[in-house]
C-alpha cells in the first residue's frame, strides 16, 4: 500500500487547565524556584531559571488512595527553553534510557484570571499507541497541578500522596470551611 493511502496516526497532548487564586507572578516562582518546587512537589530540585539553564527533579514515592506506594516519576534532568515571567515555563526534557515515544516539550501558560491564574499545563506530541506513556505523564502533571492549586490557596502540601484536581477541590473548599 503505498504511504499515501495508508491511515495517519495522530498524536496526543496533555491538556491540563485549572484557575489558581493566586497572582502569575507567585505560580511562576512555584514552579520555577527550587525551593519552592521541593515544598509542595518534589523531593529534590535544582533549578537555573533562565532560558537555557539547566533543571533537575526529583520525584518523591508517594501513595495513593488505597495505601499503596508507587514508584513517583523518577529523576528527570532538561533545560528551561521558554521562560516569560509570570507568563509561560516550558523546559526540554533529556531522554530517559528506555523510555521512547515521549515528547520532550512540556509548557505551562499562565494568565491573569479573575481573583488569580489560569494555568494551563501542556505536554503535546504523544505518539498514538503509546497510551502507558501518555497515561503515566497525564497522572504525573496532573499531580503537580492539583499539588501546586492546593498549596498556592492553602499552604498545604502533601508530597507523598498522590492527587488529582478533584481531590485538591474538595481539600480547598474543606480548608475554606474551617
Amino acid at each position: 500500500m503505498p504511504s499515501a493511502d495508508k491511515p495517519r496516526l495522530r498524536a496526543r497532548d496533555i491538556r491540563l487547565v485549572a484557575t489558581i487564586r493566586a497572582k502569575p507572578e507567585l505560580v511562576y516562582r512555584s514552579l520555577t524556584s527550587a525551593r519552592e518546587l521541593t515544598r509542595w512537589w518534589l523531593q529534590g530540585a535544582e533549578t537555573d531559571a533562565r532560558n537555557a539553564g539547566r533543571l533537575r527533579m526529583i520525584w518523591p514515592r508517594a501513595r495513593v488512595r488505597d495505601g499503596a506506594r508507587v514508584p513517583g516519576f523518577g529523576e528527570r534532568e532538561g533545560v528551561f527553553v521558554d521562560l516569560e515571567p509570570a507568563r509561560k515555563v516550558a523546559w526540554l526534557w533529556k531522554p530517559v534510557r528506555g523510555e521512547k515515544g515521549a515528547p520532550s516539550l512540556t509548557s505551562i501558560f499562565l494568565l491573569p484570571a479573575r481573583g488569580g491564574s489560569e494555568v494551563t499545563w501542556l505536554h503535546a506530541g504523544f505518539p498514538a499507541g503509546a497510551d502507558a506513556l501518555y497515561d503515566a505523564y497525564s497522572s504525573v502533571w496532573e499531580d503537580g497541578l492539583a499539588k501546586l492549586k492546593l498549596y498556592l490557596e492553602t499552604g498545604r502540601t502533601c508530597k507523598l500522596e498522590v492527587v488529582d484536581l478533584e481531590t485538591a477541590r474538595i481539600l480547598i473548599a474543606r480548608s475554606r470551611k474551617k
